[in-house]
């Protein structure tokens, strides 16, 4: 096709997507770009050091020791495939499968030192992880599982998601890798989650989840229009007159 076929061809048919991109209903544009805009905002009800309170450690993670009473132990571990670590004369304590108070109490059977004074925390979580797709901050991919977080509080842990996220179109799939179950399909509301403070559908995460956000329909129908026809689309947004929740959310 000729480089005049080609214009006359986007001639015509831009008309009709511009037209179809001003019937996408704002309230539904203005409710996605508040959650956007809110999601990063709001602080986790539970912090990342008290989710990872609750994390099962595995091999290969690695662990960190502080023992004032006992400085010979202070430092890195890996677990090993075998799920142990190695305290040199004081044996190989199997933690694999434990919980960090869980390991505390164990080590301090194994050392004589007080449960109270041991801390134990996780470098690095190596051995499980939870999967992103869709309209995420960043590209699809896999991220380290690093306890029972919230999907809001995983969400704001990768960034947040983009300007074409659809807050209604997020689901949670459960595949209960090796325990002989079917997979469960969990719908996350974001807008209840992020406007209005409803955290029934704010489901913990296990590991080897699978988190989706959808795409907006104006986002999906923009890809189809030319680069340089796009600042016609995003005029059309942008020169609407504003509500009254919009002037107290700018």
């Amino acid at each position: 096709m000729k480089t005049g076929e080609r214009w006359s061809s986007w001639k015509a048919i831009a008309p009709a997507l511009l037209a179809l991109l001003s019937f996408v209903p704002m309230g539904c544009v203005k409710d996605r770009a508040a959650v956007e805009r809110n999601l990063m905002a709001q602080p986790s009800p539970d912090g990342a050091e008290s989710v990872a309170q609750r994390y099962r450690v595995a091999c290969p993670d690695i662990i960190e020791l502080e023992m004032p009473e006992r400085p010979e132990f202070n430092g890195k571990y890996e677990i090993t495939a075998d799920g142990r670590i190695d305290l040199g004369d004081y044996g190989k304590p199997r933690i694999e499968g434990r919980m960090l108070p869980e390991i505390a109490q164990l080590l301090s059977t194994e050392t004589g030192v007080s449960p109270m004074a041991i801390r134990v925390r996780v470098l690095e979580f190596r051995s499980q992880h939870v999967l992103l797709f869709g309209e995420v901050i960043g590209h699809q991919r896999s991220v380290p599982y690093r306890g029972q977080e919230s999907v809001l509080d995983l969400l704001q842990r990768v960034g947040g998601i983009t300007q074409g996220a659809a807050p209604d179109d997020c689901y949670v799939i459960r595949p209960h890798l090796g325990d002989n179950r079917r997979p469960e399909v969990f719908h996350v509301d974001l807008n209840a989650i992020v406007m209005k403070h409803d955290e029934r559908s704010n489901i913990r995460l296990m590991p080897f989840d699978q988190v989706y956000v959808g795409e907006t329909r104006q986002a999906k129908i923009e890809k189809c229009i030319p680069p340089w026809l796009r600042f016609v689309s995003q005029a059309i947004w942008d020169t609407k007159p504003k509500t009254t929740i919009d002037k107290f959310n700018p």
